[in-house]
């Protein structure tokens, strides 16, 4: 108790000797406070430039090149069917014999919708059977209007499937056209895996432009209009920056007090 109101009567006695320290303190903790909230996170690696795309993306669909449907002109009564659904057959394979007319494969492909069988009488204009030729096929991309006024026939395109993240195929434009309200696109590729069939979806990255030599910085650093610096072991200070191109987890900086070497504070978004 004593003690207690021996330090009354200091503070009482140094007013302003007191209330420096007072400042002194609530300062040092919120120094402390701040430095701990601005390194909270993880630090991105030193940037460096390199080459960003500018690109459109969206959505493909594989269509197969060429298929055949069997489609006879009057009521007929199927007589014989040779093949099954997911029968591959060589061109001049025997198909089906309808009403004594002999349908024969055009090509090599496989079979992919029969969904009648021998015995059954068919109407008019009904397919029979459909056969595809899975060895050519291209894709097919919905682009918005501002992105098909982009797009020109021999720009590069990246074509990747969920199932298969590790890799991605290359594509050129082939053509740009408009159908029933939409914008589309036709990538030809090369190379596709036989597993990849028609109406199997694909991510498009329509390549626009490609920018060299760039300043790029991880996307997740981002905050606004901004990213925080950490430079050797002094507390990261915010700096403000302009974008330019985005590609994907990258993006373009035109400028902004940053360099090569620099490592940025990706932070915890949940920090008070």
């Amino acid at each position: 108790m004593n003690l207690f109101r021996s330090i009354l009567k200091a503070i009482t006695r140094y007013k302003l000797t007191s209330f420096i320290l007072a400042l002194f303190a609530i300062g040092s903790v919120y120094f402390v406070r701040t430095a701990m909230l601005r390194s909270r996170g993880s630090v991105s690696d030193p940037l460096k430039r390199g080459t960003v795309f500018d690109a459109i993306y969206g959505i493909g669909t594989v269509t197969a090149v060429r298929s055949y449907a069997i489609k006879p002109g009057v009521i007929a009564t199927i007589q014989n069917l040779y093949v099954r659904e997911g029968d591959f057959v060589h061109k001049g394979k025997l198909l089906a014999r309808i009403d004594g007319a002999i349908y024969r494969s055009p090509f090599d492909g496989v079979v992919n919708f029969l969904p009648f069988k021998a015995g059954e009488n068919i109407f008019t204009q009904l397919p029979v059977l459909v056969l595809t030729d899975l060895a050519n096929r291209y894709v097919v991309v919905t682009l918005e209007q501002q992105g098909a006024l982009r797009v020109r026939p021999g720009q590069k395109a990246k074509i990747s499937f969920d199932s298969m993240r590790s890799r991605s195929f290359d594509g050129a434009i082939e053509s740009v056209y408009s159908y029933n309200n939409s914008f589309l696109a036709r990538i030809d590729v090369a190379n596709l895996p036989k597993e990849i069939l028609p109406d199997m979806t694909a991510d498009i990255a329509i390549v626009i432009r490609e920018i060299k030599d760039a300043l790029i910085i991880p996307v997740s650093a981002l905050e606004a209009d901004s990213v925080w610096v950490k430079r050797g072991h002094s507390v990261p200070t915010q700096v403000k920056i302009k974008l330019g191109v985005v590609d994907g987890t990258m993006a373009e900086v035109v400028s902004g007090d940053l360099n090569p070497g620099d490592r940025l504070m990706i932070r915890n978004r949940l920090a008070p």
